[in-house]
Order: structure tokens, then sequence, then C-alpha cells
């Protein structure tokens, strides 16, 4: 009986000191400061966007650990003037372009994928070409008619993308330099067939 109470008082005590630090739990200011690395200052807004990416059921110390190599490292960098460096400023411009052209395309992509409608009898059609291709050895249309329309409708949105794609070209004003192009010698050249109008 001793031991029963002695796990009940136990219990209720922890249950006691969860209520009191949860309830105590304050609500931290974005720009509050969670850390200092010489001059930079790690905000509370700062180290959630680091936890956000970094890797699943990293602790706290971990990620703040983490923010403090890299800003060590990024300022012995700049004290170098390594961001100084055309080479460097060359690859942010190439990340930056990358990055905001995948991005336009993610936007367009989801925005044509709403758009794309596929009617049953598109879905049942293909359906019979995949069974035919497979000698009737598929899955029952019930099971697989919802994956079909789904590929019906990236493959319709993909054609939407690359018609927008040719709209673009088609309305903006390009000039080639074929003498210009046609001079320049680049190192391992393969040689296409079809220039860049798919001619």
């Amino acid at each position: 009986m001793n031991k029963i109470l002695k796990q009940l008082s136990f219990m209720i005590a922890a249950g006691l000191m969860m209520v009191l630090v949860t309830g105590c739990a304050k609500e931290y200011d974005k720009n509050q400061v969670v850390a200092r690395v010489n001059d930079y200052t790690v905000t509370v807004d700062d180290f959630k966007h680091e936890a956000g990416i970094s890797i699943a059921g990293a602790s706290k110390e971990l990620i703040l650990q983490d923010i403090i190599i890299k800003e060590l490292l990024l300022q012995e960098a700049q004290k170098m003037k390594l961001d100084k460096n055309k080479l460097f400023m060359k690859e942010i411009e190439d990340y930056w372009k990358q990055a905001l052209i995948k991005r336009l395309i993610n936007i367009k992509g989801e925005e044509f994928f709403a758009i794309s409608k596929v009617s049953t009898e598109e879905i049942k059609a293909e359906y019979n070409r995949m069974s035919e291709e497979n000698a009737g050895k598929i899955k029952p249309y019930e099971q697989i008619a919802g994956r079909i329309q789904d590929k019906l409708r990236v493959q319709r949105a993909r054609g939407f993308l690359e018609d927008w794609i040719n709209s673009l070209r088609k309305d903006g004003d390009i000039k080639k330099y074929e003498s210009v192009l046609n001079g320049l010698e680049l190192k391992n050249e393969k040689k296409l067939t079809g220039g860049l109008d798919g001619e």
C-alpha cells in the first residue's frame, strides 16, 4: 500500500510540475536575442528559421551550435573578403536566377494543374491503353482511376506550361547575333541537331 501511495504522490507531483512549467512558459518576441556571435545577434526568428531547415529531432543546443559555427565561418570568409570575389558573386547570381526560375515554374505549374481538367472518358481511354499495353495484367479500373487522372492532369499541366513558355518566347523581343555565337569556342562543345528554335 505504501508503495502505491508513493507512486501516486510521485505522479501527482510530476503532473503539478508540468502544469507549473507550461503555465509559466513565456511567449517570446521573435526579435529577442538567443545568442551573440561577435557583432552578430541570433534572434528567436533566426533560430526558428534554422530549426525549420535542420535535421528532424535535433536538440535546441545542437541547432544553436550549428548557427554559431556557420556564423563564425561566414565572418571569417568576410574578413578574407571572399564575399567580394567575382567568382563568388557570379555563383550567387547563378543561384539567385535558378531559385527564382524554380519558384516561378512551381507557381505556374500549380496554377496550370488546378485548371487541368480530365474527363471520365479520357481516364477510361488511358486505362484501356494501359491494359492493352500490359496484356490486361493491371489492377481494376476503380483502384487506379485516381492515379490515372492525376497522371493525365500532370501531363496536361506540363503542356500548358510549355505553351506558356513558348508564348513568352514568341512575345519577347529576342535578337540573336549569329556571327558572335559562331565565333565562340567552348570546351567540350556538343553539336546539337536543331537550333534554338528547334529547327
